[in-house]
Protein backbone atom coordinates (compact mmCIF):
# COMPACT_ATOMS: atom_id res chain seq x y z
CA UNK A 1 0.00 0.00 0.00
CA UNK A 2 1.44 3.40 -0.97
CA UNK A 3 1.96 6.24 1.49
CA UNK A 4 -0.76 8.19 -0.31
CA UNK A 5 -3.26 5.37 0.13
CA UNK A 6 -2.27 4.94 3.78
CA UNK A 7 -2.71 8.67 4.34
CA UNK A 8 -6.14 8.56 2.70
CA UNK A 9 -7.24 5.66 4.91
CA UNK A 10 -5.97 7.41 8.05
CA UNK A 11 -7.71 10.62 7.10
CA UNK A 12 -10.94 8.79 6.36
CA UNK A 13 -10.83 7.04 9.72
CA UNK A 14 -10.04 10.26 11.52
CA UNK A 15 -12.80 12.06 9.69
CA UNK A 16 -15.31 9.45 10.79
CA UNK A 17 -13.99 9.38 14.34
CA UNK A 18 -13.87 13.11 14.97
CA UNK A 19 -16.53 14.45 12.61
CA UNK A 20 -19.09 14.92 15.37
CA UNK A 21 -16.76 16.75 17.71
CA UNK A 22 -15.03 18.79 15.04
CA UNK A 23 -18.26 19.66 13.32
CA UNK A 24 -19.76 20.80 16.57
CA UNK A 25 -16.68 22.82 17.38
CA UNK A 26 -16.59 24.52 13.99
CA UNK A 27 -20.32 25.15 14.08
CA UNK A 28 -19.98 26.79 17.47
CA UNK A 29 -17.14 28.90 16.15
CA UNK A 30 -19.18 30.03 13.18
CA UNK A 31 -22.40 30.41 15.13
CA UNK A 32 -24.33 28.90 12.27
CA UNK A 33 -25.29 25.67 13.96
CA UNK A 34 -24.62 23.89 10.64
CA UNK A 35 -23.18 20.38 10.66
CA UNK A 36 -20.22 19.32 8.53
CA UNK A 37 -20.16 16.11 6.54
CA UNK A 38 -17.23 13.72 6.33
CA UNK A 39 -15.84 15.32 3.17
CA UNK A 40 -15.71 18.74 4.82
CA UNK A 41 -13.96 17.28 7.85
CA UNK A 42 -11.45 15.55 5.58
CA UNK A 43 -10.78 18.85 3.80
CA UNK A 44 -10.29 20.59 7.14
CA UNK A 45 -7.81 17.91 8.22
CA UNK A 46 -5.88 18.25 4.97
CA UNK A 47 -5.70 22.01 5.35
CA UNK A 48 -4.71 21.78 9.04
CA UNK A 49 -2.90 18.44 9.47
CA UNK A 50 -1.67 19.47 12.91
CA UNK A 51 -5.18 18.60 14.11
CA UNK A 52 -4.30 14.95 13.52
CA UNK A 53 -1.47 15.18 16.02
CA UNK A 54 -3.68 17.03 18.46
CA UNK A 55 -6.33 14.33 18.15
CA UNK A 56 -3.85 11.58 18.87
CA UNK A 57 -2.52 13.39 21.93
CA UNK A 58 -6.05 14.05 23.15
CA UNK A 59 -6.97 10.39 22.69
CA UNK A 60 -3.82 9.28 24.48
CA UNK A 61 -4.54 11.60 27.39
CA UNK A 62 -8.14 10.40 27.57
CA UNK A 63 -7.13 6.75 27.63
CA UNK A 64 -4.45 7.42 30.26
CA UNK A 65 -7.00 9.21 32.44
CA UNK A 66 -9.39 6.28 32.09
CA UNK A 67 -6.61 3.80 32.92
CA UNK A 68 -5.59 5.85 35.97
CA UNK A 69 -9.19 5.93 37.16
CA UNK A 70 -9.55 2.16 36.78
CA UNK A 71 -6.23 1.57 38.53
CA UNK A 72 -7.23 3.79 41.45
CA UNK A 73 -10.48 1.85 41.75
CA UNK A 74 -8.62 -1.47 41.61
CA UNK A 75 -6.15 -0.30 44.26
CA UNK A 76 -9.00 0.64 46.57
CA UNK A 77 -10.72 -2.70 46.03
CA UNK A 78 -7.50 -4.72 46.49
CA UNK A 79 -6.64 -3.40 49.94
CA UNK A 80 -7.09 -6.68 51.79
CA UNK A 81 -5.28 -8.71 49.15
CA UNK A 82 -2.40 -6.26 49.10
CA UNK A 83 -1.90 -5.54 52.77
CA UNK A 84 -3.59 -8.25 54.80
CA UNK A 85 -2.87 -11.62 53.20
CA UNK A 86 -1.28 -13.56 56.06
CA UNK A 87 0.41 -15.90 53.59
CA UNK A 88 2.76 -13.17 52.38
CA UNK A 89 6.29 -12.96 53.81
CA UNK A 90 6.75 -9.68 55.66
CA UNK A 91 9.76 -7.70 56.86
CA UNK A 92 9.15 -5.03 59.49
CA UNK A 93 6.58 -4.30 62.21
CA UNK A 94 2.82 -3.86 61.72
CA UNK A 95 2.87 -0.31 63.09
CA UNK A 96 5.56 0.98 60.71
CA UNK A 97 4.65 4.37 59.19
CA UNK A 98 5.76 3.30 55.71
CA UNK A 99 4.11 0.16 54.31
CA UNK A 100 5.38 -1.03 50.95
CA UNK A 101 4.09 -3.95 48.89
CA UNK A 102 6.47 -5.44 46.32
CA UNK A 103 5.67 -7.83 43.47
CA UNK A 104 9.03 -9.41 42.63
CA UNK A 105 10.92 -12.22 40.93
CA UNK A 106 14.24 -13.47 42.30
CA UNK A 107 15.66 -13.55 38.76
CA UNK A 108 14.60 -10.00 37.92
CA UNK A 109 17.60 -7.69 37.40
CA UNK A 110 15.55 -4.62 38.34
CA UNK A 111 14.32 -6.34 41.51
CA UNK A 112 17.96 -6.92 42.39
CA UNK A 113 18.64 -3.23 41.84
CA UNK A 114 15.66 -2.20 43.98
CA UNK A 115 16.74 -4.63 46.73
CA UNK A 116 19.92 -2.63 47.28
CA UNK A 117 17.83 0.44 48.09
CA UNK A 118 15.46 -1.63 50.25
CA UNK A 119 18.28 -3.11 52.31
CA UNK A 120 19.78 0.30 52.88
CA UNK A 121 16.43 1.86 53.76
CA UNK A 122 15.63 -0.93 56.23
CA UNK A 123 19.03 -0.51 57.87
CA UNK A 124 18.78 3.29 58.07
CA UNK A 125 15.19 3.32 59.37
CA UNK A 126 14.77 0.33 61.69
CA UNK A 127 11.16 -0.25 62.66
CA UNK A 128 9.91 2.40 60.23
CA UNK A 129 9.31 0.23 57.17
CA UNK A 130 6.99 -2.72 56.66
CA UNK A 131 7.78 -4.59 53.44
CA UNK A 132 5.11 -7.00 52.22
CA UNK A 133 6.53 -9.39 49.64
CA UNK A 134 4.35 -10.71 46.84
CA UNK A 135 5.98 -13.64 45.06
CA UNK A 136 5.51 -13.00 41.34
CA UNK A 137 7.87 -15.35 39.44
CA UNK A 138 6.83 -14.28 35.95
CA UNK A 139 10.29 -14.97 34.54
CA UNK A 140 9.81 -18.71 35.04
CA UNK A 141 10.66 -20.36 31.73
CA UNK A 142 12.90 -17.50 30.64
CA UNK A 143 15.25 -17.44 33.64
CA UNK A 144 16.14 -20.61 35.49
CA UNK A 145 14.60 -21.31 38.88
CA UNK A 146 12.35 -18.28 39.47
CA UNK A 147 9.53 -20.35 40.92
CA UNK A 148 11.71 -22.79 42.89
CA UNK A 149 13.64 -19.92 44.49
CA UNK A 150 10.35 -18.27 45.46
CA UNK A 151 8.96 -21.49 46.86
CA UNK A 152 12.15 -22.14 48.85
CA UNK A 153 12.13 -18.67 50.40
CA UNK A 154 8.41 -18.96 51.18
CA UNK A 155 9.05 -22.24 53.00
CA UNK A 156 12.11 -20.80 54.76
CA UNK A 157 10.03 -18.01 56.30
CA UNK A 158 8.69 -20.65 58.74
CA UNK A 159 12.16 -20.73 60.33
CA UNK A 160 11.96 -17.15 61.55
CA UNK A 161 11.90 -13.59 60.16
CA UNK A 162 15.63 -12.92 60.55
CA UNK A 163 16.61 -16.07 58.66
CA UNK A 164 14.03 -15.39 55.98
CA UNK A 165 15.27 -11.82 55.51
CA UNK A 166 18.86 -12.99 55.15
CA UNK A 167 17.85 -15.65 52.63
CA UNK A 168 15.57 -13.30 50.69
CA UNK A 169 18.25 -10.69 50.13
CA UNK A 170 20.93 -13.31 49.48
CA UNK A 171 18.81 -14.68 46.61
CA UNK A 172 18.39 -11.18 45.23
CA UNK A 173 22.13 -10.52 45.55
CA UNK A 174 22.91 -13.65 43.52
CA UNK A 175 23.64 -13.28 39.82
CA UNK A 176 22.51 -15.79 37.22
CA UNK A 177 19.76 -18.37 37.40
CA UNK A 178 19.01 -20.87 40.13
CA UNK A 179 19.01 -24.63 40.28
CA UNK A 180 18.18 -26.72 43.34
CA UNK A 181 21.80 -27.11 44.37
CA UNK A 182 22.48 -23.38 44.24
CA UNK A 183 19.29 -22.54 46.12
CA UNK A 184 20.24 -24.99 48.87
CA UNK A 185 23.74 -23.53 49.12
CA UNK A 186 22.45 -19.95 49.45
CA UNK A 187 19.91 -21.15 52.02
CA UNK A 188 22.57 -22.88 54.08
CA UNK A 189 24.80 -19.80 53.97
CA UNK A 190 21.82 -17.76 55.21
CA UNK A 191 21.35 -19.96 58.27
CA UNK A 192 18.44 -21.97 56.90
CA UNK A 193 17.93 -25.62 57.81
CA UNK A 194 17.89 -26.91 54.24
CA UNK A 195 16.34 -30.30 55.03
CA UNK A 196 13.49 -28.65 56.89
CA UNK A 197 13.05 -26.10 54.08
CA UNK A 198 12.74 -28.86 51.48
CA UNK A 199 10.27 -30.76 53.64
CA UNK A 200 8.17 -27.62 54.12
CA UNK A 201 8.26 -26.96 50.38
CA UNK A 202 6.83 -30.41 49.71
CA UNK A 203 4.22 -30.21 52.47
CA UNK A 204 3.00 -26.76 51.41
CA UNK A 205 3.22 -27.07 47.62
CA UNK A 206 -0.54 -26.70 47.08
CA UNK A 207 -0.73 -23.72 49.42
CA UNK A 208 2.12 -22.00 47.59
CA UNK A 209 0.47 -22.63 44.22
CA UNK A 210 -2.75 -21.06 45.56
CA UNK A 211 -0.78 -18.05 46.78
CA UNK A 212 0.80 -17.56 43.36
CA UNK A 213 -2.63 -17.72 41.73
CA UNK A 214 -3.88 -15.05 44.12
CA UNK A 215 -0.84 -12.85 43.48
CA UNK A 216 -1.21 -13.19 39.72
CA UNK A 217 -4.88 -12.22 39.97
CA UNK A 218 -4.15 -9.19 42.15
CA UNK A 219 -1.34 -8.06 39.86
CA UNK A 220 -3.56 -8.40 36.79
CA UNK A 221 -6.30 -6.31 38.41
CA UNK A 222 -3.75 -3.53 39.01
CA UNK A 223 -2.20 -3.71 35.57
CA UNK A 224 1.10 -5.01 36.94
CA UNK A 225 2.71 -7.14 34.25
CA UNK A 226 6.39 -6.75 35.10
CA UNK A 227 8.72 -6.72 38.06
CA UNK A 228 9.30 -5.07 40.34
CA UNK A 229 5.93 -3.50 41.02
CA UNK A 230 5.43 -1.51 44.21
CA UNK A 231 2.30 -0.26 45.93
CA UNK A 232 2.17 2.10 48.89
CA UNK A 233 -0.69 4.19 50.22
CA UNK A 234 -2.70 4.03 47.01
CA UNK A 235 0.29 4.75 44.77
CA UNK A 236 1.59 2.28 42.18
CA UNK A 237 5.25 2.44 41.20
CA UNK A 238 6.30 0.38 38.18
CA UNK A 239 9.94 -0.64 38.00
CA UNK A 240 12.94 0.09 40.20
CA UNK A 241 12.17 3.81 40.60
CA UNK A 242 14.17 4.16 43.81
CA UNK A 243 14.09 7.96 43.66
CA UNK A 244 10.29 7.92 43.84
CA UNK A 245 10.35 5.24 46.54
CA UNK A 246 12.76 7.37 48.58
CA UNK A 247 10.53 10.42 48.18
CA UNK A 248 7.48 8.47 49.36
CA UNK A 249 9.44 7.06 52.31
CA UNK A 250 10.66 10.53 53.28
CA UNK A 251 7.12 11.89 53.08
CA UNK A 252 5.77 9.10 55.32
CA UNK A 253 8.51 9.67 57.90
CA UNK A 254 8.00 13.43 57.86
CA UNK A 255 4.26 12.95 58.35
CA UNK A 256 4.92 10.73 61.35
CA UNK A 257 7.35 13.25 62.85
CA UNK A 258 4.82 16.04 62.37
CA UNK A 259 2.00 14.10 64.04
CA UNK A 260 1.31 14.90 67.71
CA UNK A 261 2.50 12.12 70.00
Amino acid sequence: MSKTMIASVVLALLAGAVSGGLAGYMAARSGSGAQLDGAQVRTALLEQPEMVEEAFYALQAKRQAEADKQRAKALAQSGDALYHDRRDPVIGPEDAPFVLVEFFDYNCAYCKLASKWLKQALAEHPGKIRLILKDFPILEGRAKGSREAAEAAWAARLQGPDKFQAFHFALLDARGGFDSRRIDKIAEQSGIDVARMRADMKANAKAFAALLDANMSTAASLGINGTPGFVTNGTLIAGADTAKLQALLDAALEKQDASPS
